[in-house]
């Protein structure tokens, strides 16, 4: 940085450089600054030498390092999530590229863009230089966004060794010099909305959606503020019940201004997952129209019921290409911004319906909430439910989440608290926000699902979205990603983290899949559950990061309350076991389900609803009293009012 402040100008520090290899990779950091890509991750490397130089020598770059490319992949993934703009990766040849490999496959088919740029000499005029780096920067920009791949090849000298060289291939740069953008701008020509022309097959699709008797609308993964109003507004408008995934950022709500439930115009079916659990209800639901914003859901149950449902019309709005239709059910595919569609689709006027369908199921989804609610702090013990329903409730001011992959996502998703009590003073809550409520911005890794750099992806999170990240993964994540530990370590630019560890000293989610009914306890516990006892409390004394030990519900709230108050990053380590925590999976699934089908039973008039209650499976007697008292203390609640929607429809 030295040498870069005692030039005047760009020109005269590339042209002051010692060697030609320290002027290109000058060139090619400049050029990064001037795209507005200032955030370097720079893995120790002789061959890359001249870019880490130059990197961290320039004045407006923010540079960070770690021995682990694997792990700084993966940071730079989080960054991009968090920032919405590209991280640069800076490493040396040979198998130090290679590790890269994890991070990128979570954009898809491995780069956007490649190209090898030949070692640096005083023929090749440094304008290609300029040049392959704006090509890529666009290709990186571009739906859907991913990585691209410059390879720099360098002989020596690889330092700052003096070696002549000549200034003329510089030739045509006198106007690049001169200012402060990029030599290529791409100029995009906004083109002609199929949307705002209403053309013949937007027209069809306006005409499904306003035909749809049974309308459901699917929100899946969605990454900005501004993309959650524009949803928000849309299911407002449409009035159709509406699922949300727990990465679409409307799946945890704090409510802001009322009391939870009292904006009626969206009807949120948080709990659409435990639903399906019932076969009566499964058979039930069948919604005619399908309209799904967003990429993949979470919840395997979700789309087998996607699957099998075969709605009449299925409408997928993303803004990318790329297929998001494991089961080959999308009929219409739009490729557009969420919140132009939504803000397109908000000026139509569609008459509102009032629907059985509609109504029946968000009793059902209140059956299911209060159900859970019950459940779960009726359980003395500190549950991995638990933990996925009150953690929102940690999320103070602008902080978000960051979740891992599988069983704490899926338990997020089921059981997540919908409506969270918020106190604000009006600073904290974002620019666009309903009266009643704002969404919560959930992030994750399910490009492969994979359980790899998860803690080295929240770091950069946290960087890149300048809020205080809560960061909930599994034991076996946090294993395969120690070496993040040494990125938190690293407290530049961002806030302080909170890591939530839920360890149950193995790999929890086989208990719950058919693989456990079928295997030996001891194939189980070696091949698939990993079992350890390895401490996490001393990996993290290794890293100097503090770390909290939880057992109970009670420590648990006091450890959260501590990370918020004390602004230190800090792992909360969460005690459970496999086996505890498949056996009240189970219970919970089992009160589901039978809430479900009594209740729907009950609305549909089904005589079955005096008899089934005696007749419940449970296998403890202390449930048969819960599910008694839960279940009646729901039918005294809501009877009134389902008696009098049914008087008005028929």
């Amino acid at each position: 940085m030295e040498l870069y402040l005692q030039h005047n100008t760009i020109e005269s520090f590339i042209k002051s450089c010692s060697n030609i290899n320290l002027a290109w990779a000058s060139l090619i950091v400049e050029e990064c600054v001037r795209l507005g890509f200032t955030y370097f991750c720079i893995a120790p490397g002789s061959r890359s030498s001249p870019l880490a130089l130059s990197a961290t020598g320039h004045p407006l770059t923010k540079c960070i390092s770690c021995y682990d490319e694997r792990s700084l992949g993966f940071h730079a993934l989080g960054y991009g999530r968090g920032s919405r703009k590209p991280a640069v990766v800076i490493t040396s040849s040979g198998t130090a590229v290679s590790n890269l490999l994890p991070s990128v496959n979570h954009f898809g088919t491995f780069v956007r863009y490649f190209f090898n740029l030949p070692p640096p000499g005083d023929r090749i005029n440094a304008r290609m230089v300029l040049t392959t780096l704006d090509s890529a920067a666009y290709y990186a920009m571009q739906a859907p966004q991913g990585p691209v791949h410059i390879n720099c090849a360098f002989r020596e000298p690889l330092d700052y060794t003096n070696q002549h060289w000549n200034v003329d291939c510089l030739l045509g740069l006198d106007k690049w010099f001169k200012n402060s953008e990029p030599y290529t701008k791409y100029v995009r020509m906004k083109t002609v909305s199929a949307l705002g022309n209403y053309s013949c097959s937007v027209m069809e699709v306006l005409e499904i959606i306003e035909k749809a008797e049974q309308g459901l609308l699917l929100v899946g993964a969605i990454h900005t503020d501004e993309d959650m109003w524009a949803v928000a507004l849309l299911a407002r408008h449409l009035s159709w019940p509406v699922a949300t995934d727990i990465l679409s950022g409307l799946r945890l709500r704090k409510v802001v201004n009322s009391l939870p439930g009292l904006d009626k115009s969206i009807l949120f079916i948080d709990h659409i997952d435990q639903i399906l659990l019932s076969e009566s209800a499964k058979n039930w639901i069948r919604p005619d129209v399908i309209v799904q914003i967003g990429s993949r859901i979470t919840s395997k149950r979700v789309g087998m019921f996607l699957e099998t449902s075969f709605p009449s019309s299925y409408i997928l709005i993303d803004r990318h290409p790329c297929r998001h239709d494991p089961s080959h059910v999308v009929t219409h595919r739009i490729q557009a911004n969420v919140a132009e569609f939504a803000a397109r689709l908000c000026r139509c006027t569609f008459q509102r319906k009032r629907s059985r369908w509609t109504e029946f199921l968000t009793i059902l989804n209140s059956v299911v909430c209060q159900e859970i609610m019950f459940q779960i702090h009726a359980k003395c013990s500190l549950t991995e439910p638990y933990v996925a329903h009150v953690i929102g409730e940690s999320l103070y001011g602008d902080a978000v989440m960051f979740v891992g992959n599988s069983m704490v996502i899926r338990d997020l998703d089921m059981f997540g608290n919908g409506w969270m009590d918020y106190t604000t003073n009006g600073n904290n809550v974002m620019t666009h926000h309903f009266p009643d409520f704002v969404g919560t911005v959930v992030a994750g890794n399910r490009g492969a699902s994979g359980i790899d750099g998860l803690i080295s992806t929240a770091v950069g999170f946290a960087v890149g979205s300048n809020k205080h990240v809560f960061c909930v993964v599994g034991d076996i994540s946090f294993l395969h990603d120690t070496n993040g530990l040494a990125l938190l370590n690293q407290r530049a630019w961002r806030k302080p983290m909170t890591i939530i560890v839920v360890n149950n000293h193995g790999g929890a989610i086989f208990s719950l899949l058919p693989v456990a009914k079928t295997t030996s306890p001891q194939i189980l516990e070696k091949f698939f559950y990993t079992s350890h006892d390895i401490s996490i409390s001393k990996l993290c004394a290794a890293h100097r990061v503090k770390h909290f030990l939880v057992q109970t519900k009670a420590e648990l709230h006091d450890a959260l309350v501590k990370s918020n108050m004390e602004q230190v990053d800090c792992v909360v380590e969460i005690n459970n076991s496999i086996d505890s925590n498949a056996e009240f999976h189970r219970f919970m699934s089992m009160f589901s389900n039978y809430s479900t089908s009594q209740y729907l039973g009950y609305l549909l008039g089904v005589p079955r609803f005096k008899n089934e209650v005696d007749a419940m499976p449970v296998d403890r007697i202390d449930a048969v009293e819960y599910m008694l008292y839960s279940f009646l203390h729901h039918v005294l609640q809501d009877y009134l009012m389902v008696d009098s929607f049914m008087k008005d429809l028929f």
